[in-house]
């Protein structure tokens, strides 16, 4: 008696198909973006890193995420913000809790609220950042470690 079932490969659904022949190119991916996670996480930052800031064992370095001009921040436009932690022990266990941008002698802020992404290995992504007027801003950030919140602040001069 012929039997009328299919063979498993052809009663597979085309899902099934990519889940069961995609999974290496799955596992090859995360395994380049680990590598390269980790090749961006250097601890101490290098002035390469972009901006470094210290309080006490505490290092936070920032550089803008842009195409063309990449350290210059630009006016009225969205840009994001790669941000590193490092302490004494290499990459810092802390978090980057807030990150904000205000010009002292206007009294006022950013109109947007950034959003922080953790990348691991002590890295985060700022996106949603605008600096809408031209002067001087104070970039600021709040890292959270052990127990305590620690501010960082740096100036830059928007034209």
């Amino acid at each position: 008696m012929k039997s009328w079932r299919l063979p498993a490969r052809e009663a597979e659904s085309p899902a099934d198909r990519v889940r069961r022949d995609g999974c290496w190119r799955c596992v090859l991916a995360a395994s380049i973006l680990g590598l390269t996670a980790a090749a961006n996480a250097a601890c101490p930052p290098a002035a390469a890193d972009g901006t470094v800031l210290k309080s006490g064992d505490l290092v936070l370095a920032y550089r803008p995420l842009l195409k063309g001009k990449p350290d210059r921040i630009p006016m009225a436009q969205h840009f994001a913000l790669e941000v590193q932690l490092c302490d004494q022990g290499g990459i810092s266990a802390a978090r980057l809790h807030k990150a904000d941008a205000t010009m002292p002698e206007h009294r006022h802020g950013i109109n947007y609220r950034p959003a922080i992404t953790a990348l691991g290995g002590g890295r985060f992504r700022v996106e949603g950042m605008m600096l809408h007027m031209a002067g001087h801003w104070r970039l600021s950030f709040e890292v959270q470690a052990g127990g305590q919140t620690i501010p960082l602040a740096h100036d830059v001069q928007i034209d």
